[in-house]
């Protein structure tokens, strides 16, 4: 998938500024309003990145919560004119819904994809796009995708006109801009046990060194911010411990019971998360996983029946599922000790080469990565209201448990307001967090028998960033 991407990369990045040209009229922009931006001009403010930038939460990007998108927050503070796709609701992604308030229940609604404003006449300030890795932004101009399939987010923002997103981004001529991506391209290989590969480190540099460079051949002030840990997310963090304490009580009456048994890629094929790793979450497992935990124990194959899997030639369903090396848990919810230092290994190479393209660039960095495991582990206050990276009560992640709520997005304008004004001599007011909509309780979702959330099936078929 990556074999030729150095070379191709580096033969558009120059190209790259001459194909797509301004189709707005400078006259008729909106200036921004009277805040002290310093030296920055939000004239044509342009955000590229994935779905951190899109505003995607609860699996979904709509019209609803949009508007909340960190970039568009930004803009609304200064003024600016910002233009997004809007999707109508319940938009793009599979969004998690409540049908029931008593009891409380969830359910994934069905895709639209109608554009409430496909036929706006210019380049969307926001051109973030859920799911795509950062060779996507340099080479790819509708989908398919070559790097992550069919994606009708990309034609949503690039709307088939034959440009990619850097090509877009460019013509439009920005006076500022915010660049967040290269989080899809560890993120599918983490979400999905490990199954899925990452992008190689050598060519994330150079697409993220051509990225950077020619946006700042074109002059584009940007501000930059790199990849957070997956630990201190909680798509990865919620489901072990639940496991954890069931089996700990399990044990109490069947001593045989060691912990969770779970598929490996490689020899010996087959790992033990003992009842301590998965309590304190030293083997991690996906909130996906939480599909399969019913299951544990059974000896009648019924997480393969009723889920219409094929049972793998190495397991034997006689033996209980989850507990027993002849039937292990599925190797797609597990993210072992071997497959996490790839990541964090993958992560910091990803997170070197931001900081030294950003340092050679004069661009601004935004370490999103310390600053959210500064927040796994401290949590934070903003604006009197305590957040924590906790599963959904913890106000800073949707139902999805990879997205940020709309509180969690602003939390993140924040601080990319904080690196604007250090930046650019400016004194943009931060966005007050306790006035933007809240999240719901965790408290209300339907849980199985061992207390792990439950939502439909399907619900996490789409994932990334």
């Amino acid at each position: 998938m990556f074999n030729n991407i150095k070379k191709t990369i580096l033969l558009l990045a120059m190209a790259s500024l001459l194909f797509f040209v301004a189709c707005e009229d400078k006259s008729d922009l909106t200036a921004p309003a009277k805040v002290k931006t310093g030296t920055a001009d939000f004239t044509r403010f342009v955000a590229i990145g994935n779905s951190l930038t899109a505003g995607k939460q609860n699996n979904s990007v709509y019209e609803t919560t949009q508007e909340y998108s960190f970039s568009k927050m930004i803009a609304d503070q200064v003024g600016a004119t910002f233009e997004q796709p809007i999707i109508e609701n319940p938009g793009i992604g599979g969004r998690i819904d409540i049908v029931s308030l008593a009891p409380f229940e969830t359910t994934t609604q069905p895709d639209n994809e109608t554009r409430l404003n496909g036929d706006y006449a210019s380049v969307y300030n926001n051109l973030g796009i859920p799911g795509i890795l950062l060779p996507d932004v340099l080479l790819t101009k509708e989908s398919p995708s070559q790097f992550v399939g069919a994606n009708a987010m990309i034609d949503a923002v690039l709307r088939k006109q034959g440009f990619t997103v850097l090509e877009q981004a460019l013509g439009f001529q920005p006076t500022i801009a915010t660049l967040w991506i290269g989080n899809n391209d560890i993120l599918g290989y983490a979400t999905s046990g490990g199954m899925l590969p990452h992008t190689p480190v050598d060519d994330f540099t150079t697409a993220y060194n051509t990225l950077t460079g020619a946006m700042a051949q074109a002059g584009v002030p940007t501000i930059v911010a790199n990849i957070p840990n997956v630990r201190d997310v909680p798509f990865f963090t919620t489901v072990a411990p639940k496991i954890g304490y069931a089996l700990e009580q399990l044990q109490a009456a069947n001593p045989a019971i060691k912990g969770l048994a779970y598929q490996m890629t490689a020899d010996p094929y087959v790992g033990l998360a003992s009842i301590t790793d998965l309590k304190t979450n030293a083997i991690l497992l996906t909130l996906k996983a939480g599909a399969a935990t019913d299951y544990i124990g059974d000896v009648t194959g019924a997480y393969y029946k009723i889920n219409n899997i094929p049972v793998p030639p190495t397991v034997d369903t006689n033996y209980p599922f989850g507990l027993t090396a002849q039937n292990p848990f599925p190797n797609q919810y597990v993210l072992d000790l071997a497959e996490q230092n790839e990541v964090a290994t993958v992560t910091t190479s990803f997170n070197n080469s931001i900081k030294a393209a950003a340092t050679a660039m004069g661009f601004h960095l935004v370490d999103i990565n310390a600053f959210f495991s500064d927040i796994a582990k401290n949590g934070i206050v903003a604006n009197g209201v305590q957040f924590k990276t906790t599963y959904v009560t913890g106000g800073i992640f949707s139902l999805d448990g990879v997205h940020p709520t709309s509180q969690g997005y602003a939390i993140i304008a924040n601080k990319f307001i904080e690196a604007i004004n250090s930046k650019f001599n400016a004194s943009i007011p931060a966005i007050n967090v306790s006035t933007i909509p809240g999240s719901l309780e965790l408290a209300k979702l339907p849980v199985n028998k061992i207390g792990i959330p439950v939502f439909d099936k399907g619900t996490f078929d789409n994932y990334l960033y």
